[in-house]
């Protein structure tokens, strides 16, 4: 059998601790059964703790000033022999996905997120970087593997001819579990958790509204638990000064992911309101955090925007709503907090559409599949 060596060229990678850095450390670890060698390139940054398990592959850490980053990256790939004998992973499609073609790489898989393919207001990504740049390096790939059906349809819009597969991302099952010592409270409060980015389009401001218009009753057997910061945190905190039900909300900022299981694990429901416009290209293209809270056995609600319809199956471990719309969302959550026994029973459903759907393992087998093809 030919040799097989794998290059995942991110500029995104542990140390760095975001979404992309996350995902293509997870690959490392999943395809490292499935080749011979490992190469990650990536950007040369100060080493950080992280959470996950290690790999041992070969990791080239590059300058980490742009131009100069950038034609280190080609040239290092033109030093590689063999290149017929590479699959190439690129963490997004620009500049990684290009550099590896003027590299002389062929086999070139590109990971889509969402958001690098939306136009919002810029007029040059409407008029060039999307229709004419983003079509054409998107063409060079042998595949495009979006993290949801939402982004795939994204991508086909660029490029209506486009070799583009939908592989939902996963979640670390072992690290993101139950706790059996968690500890059930004799109040009736049932307590609500967000976590994410504070932004304006993420819908905290949504939230509260909602939890506002509920009837008092009601209200009064909610607690709401934020973490996360950002540039609308400021306008939140003003809007959760002025507030009825100010002492029921929490604000714990930053949450280190190593924290976060037992953040999870000390509420009841995930709730997060994204929304999406033609005029922004700020959209959920999977999101993650609701996959992490079923992971610990707590049900999700979201609206049905972006690729979160991949994220939460409805009445399989959550609910969805459409965007914007209060009085489903007024449903939901009255229906939670009058029948508090629903938020068990899709918590075991949650725990099990997780380990039956969505953990590393299986999204390693699937896209091992889709390289092989």
């Amino acid at each position: 059998m030919d040799k097989r060596n794998l290059l995942i060229l991110s500029y995104d990678y542990p140390p760095s601790t975001g979404g992309i850095a996350r995902l293509c450390h997870e690959i490392t670890i999943g395809m490292s059964s499935f080749y011979d060698t490992i190469t990650i390139l990536t950007v040369d940054i100060p080493v950080t703790a992280t959470p996950y398990s290690t790999t041992q592959v070969e990791i080239i850490r590059l300058p980490p000033k742009r131009i100069q980053c950038e034609l280190a990256t080609i040239r290092t790939i033109r030093k590689i022999k063999n290149k017929q004998s590479y699959d190439v992973i690129c963490g997004i499609w620009h500049p990684e996905a290009l550099l590896a073609f003027l590299g002389g790489m062929r086999n070139i898989y590109i990971l889509g997120h969402g958001a690098e393919f939306l136009a919002g207001n810029a007029t040059i990504r409407k008029r060039f970087w999307l229709p004419i740049y983003a079509k054409w390096v998107l063409g060079k790939a042998k595949k495009i593997i979006t993290n949801s059906h939402y982004t795939k349809g994204l991508v086909t819009y660029i490029r209506p001819n486009a070799r583009v597969e939908a592989l939902p991302l996963a979640v670390n099952h072992t690290f993101f579990t139950p706790q059996e010592s968690k500890q059930k409270t004799d109040d009736d409060v049932i307590r609500f958790v967000t976590v994410s980015r504070v932004l304006k389009f993420k819908g905290h401001g949504f939230i509260l509204k909602t939890f506002e218009a509920l009837p008092e009753k009601v209200q009064s057997k909610i607690e709401w638990h934020i973490a996360g910061t950002g540039p609308y945190l400021n306008e939140l905190k003003r809007m959760i000064d002025a507030s009825p039900i100010k002492p029921q909300i929490h604000l714990h900022g930053f949450i280190p992911d190593a924290e976060l299981p037992n953040f999870y694990n000390t509420k009841d429901v995930f709730i997060l309101a994204t929304r999406e416009e033609e005029t922004s290209n700020q959209v959920e293209g999977f999101g993650l955090v609701f996959l992490e809270a079923q992971s610990c056995g707590i049900p999700a609600i979201g609206t049905n925007t972006g690729g979160i319809s991949d994220a939460i199956d409805a009445g399989n471990g959550g609910w969805l709503f459409e965007q914007d719309n209060r009085e489903a969302l007024q449903d939901i959550l009255t229906s939670i907090i009058d029948t508090p026994e629903l938020i068990d029973k899709q918590a075991i459903k949650a725990r099990e559409r997780v380990l039956q759907k969505s953990t590393w393992e299986l999204y390693a087998k699937q896209l091992h599949k889709i390289l092989s093809e």
